[in-house]
Formats: structure tokens, sequence, C-alpha cells
């Protein structure tokens, strides 16, 4: 098994680096976009109508043809003994609706301050181009940034900050042209679909810190050839996986100036 997961990883970075055009190995990763994300808004919106009440309705009659539940009860279901479970997953509902990808807002912002503003209230940091300084929130809760469109705005840098940052929260970073600097460190949330998503959307990312997401494995970092840019990678084997630690290998081989720093499990370095 690990001889096979090495070889998939093998042929897609040697297919990858047959490219000689690096433009356009670039248009052909950059599968996501404000264009894109408004498609799956609009897409999730017609299918919460499909069950959302309207004035008028009638109680007895049902929102679809389908007249008894289909799904299993899971274990987040409301009951004396479940409480803990019940409120953890009412939060991670909440966190994630809180984190949806709003059109309007980058039709105001543009991309570039729609992520300032959403990742700043969320307690992260941003470095526009051209900067040194970190803008985030003030204490007060405030925020020296723009409310309208404003082309000097350019992200540069991201640093989420590790707060709780789900994949439905990554749609809100489309469209960061020139983004060249990325912390993850200690987002729980985030999976291998996430960084996928990631390596799609930023493949000229310079600096990646993915360090204390737990739910990264070795099949997530396989998506991280398209960064053909890539020079720093931070990770952490929290399974002590040999295939992990040799994908950072095989990433580091085929990917001239990438270093990678893998730190174990509860050994992340102190800020």
């Amino acid at each position: 098994m690990l001889v096979r997961r090495i070889s998939v990883l093998a042929q897609k970075l040697n297919k990858f680096m047959c490219i000689q055009d690096k433009s356009f190995s670039f248009v052909q990763a950059r599968m996501y976009g404000v264009d894109h994300e408004i498609k799956q808004y609009l897409q999730r919106e017609k299918e919460a109508d499909v069950n959302r009440s309207t004035l008028g309705d009638d109680p007895k009659k049902p929102k679809t043809f389908i007249w008894f539940p289909t799904e299993a009860p899971t274990g987040e279901e409301f009951f004396l003994g479940n409480l803990r479970n019940w409120f953890n997953y009412k939060k991670r509902k909440i966190d994630k609706e809180s984190q949806k990808f709003i059109p309007e807002r980058h039709e105001v912002l543009g991309a570039n301050l729609a992520t300032a503003h959403f990742i700043a209230h969320r307690g992260g940091k941003i470095r526009f181009k051209n900067s040194d300084f970190w803008v985030e929130l003030n204490k007060d809760g405030t925020l020296n940034l723009p409310n309208v469109y404003d082309p000097h705005y350019i992200v540069e840098a991201v640093d989420v900050n590790g707060f709780d940052l789900h994949y439905e929260g990554l749609s809100n970073l489309c469209d960061l042209t020139k983004l060249k600097w990325l912390s993850l460190k200690n987002c729980k949330n985030i999976d291998d679909w996430g960084l996928d998503k990631i390596s799609a959307e930023f493949p000229e990312l310079e600096y990646l810190d993915i360090s204390g997401c737990e739910k990264i494995t070795e099949r997530g970092l396989e998506s991280l050839y398209r960064m053909f840019n890539l020079n720093k990678l931070i990770v952490t084997n929290h399974n002590k996986s040999a295939t992990f630690e040799l994908t950072c290998m095989m990433l580091e081989d085929c990917m001239p100036g990438l270093t990678c720093e893998i730190y174990e499990s509860l050994k992340l370095p102190k800020e």
C-alpha cells in the first residue's frame, strides 16, 4: 500500500514537472475563484429554498416528495445523555453558517479587502503588498481598513491565527492572485479536502504552515504538487506515519527550492 501511494504521487509530480509553460499550469490549477464560489453559493441557496418555510405554506403539505427522513439518526440528536455532542454539533453548525461565502461582500469590497475583513474580524491577521505591518482588529473591535473597494490594497500574507476555520470559510479566500504567505497553524477543522482546495486556488504560494492541523494526512499533501513556487512547508506528523514523511521527501525531491519542516504531535515550536 505504501509503495502504491508513493508511486501515484511520483506519477503526478512527474507529469507536472513535464509542463514547461508555468503560466499554462497556473491557469489549469486555478480551479476556484469568485465566479466559482458565487455558483456554489447560489446552488446551496437553491437547495435550502426547498426546505425553507414561507408565508402561506400548508404545514400538512411536505416540502419535498419524500414523506419520511432518508438519513439515519446521528450522534448529535438531542436527548438527555447526549447534551455535549448536541451542543458541539450546534456550535459547529453556527460557525459554518457564519463563515459562508457572501457574494455581496466581494462585490462591494473586492476579493482582497473582503478577505481582509473576513479574517481580521475572526481574530486573524493580514499583511498587504509593500507593507511590513500586520493588520488586525484593534482592542476596541474596530478595523483600520476601507469599507469600499480600493485597488491599492493587495493581500500578500494571511495568518489565520488558529481560529476555528472550516472548509466553508476557505471560500472567502478566493481570487487572491498575489498571495504568497499563508499560515493555517492549529486550524483543527482543515482536512485533506481543504488542503486540496488551497493548492488549487493558490498555486503560486511560497510559504505554507499547516502544523497542528490534525486532520491533514499524506493524501492531502499529495495535492501540493501544484504549488511550483512553494519554498517552505511546515507540517505536523500527528500519526507518526512513515508515508507522511516519505510524501514530504518526494515533494522536496520534485519541487526545487522546497524545504519541509516536520514536527511531531504536541511538539510544535513556541511562538
